[in-house]
């Protein structure tokens, strides 16, 4: 088994294809010369997938979900 692939995430898009989408994600790494080196890796998730990592992201960080706001809550503030 390969050792894991250790980096700090820098980045990060999405390209939307309707049902699935592709993250990608920018890592740095630094390489044996103390050289840093930027990597990415493309993710291909369902809307599923994406919808229970922002759910996990949220609970692991502490962070609350945004609320929507109402139409009225829109056009009038608060």
């Amino acid at each position: 088994m390969d050792p894991l692939d250790s980096g700090a995430l820098v980045g990060w898009k999405i390209n939307d294809l309707g049902q699935r989408m592709v993250l990608r994600l920018q890592t740095m790494h630094r390489t044996e010369q103390e050289d840093k080196q930027l990597r990415e890796r493309a993710v291909l998730l369902d809307r599923n997938q994406a919808v229970l990592l922002a759910n996990y992201l949220y609970e692991v960080t502490g962070q609350s979900r945004p609320k929507r706001r109402g139409l009225l809550q829109m056009l009038f503030g608060n």
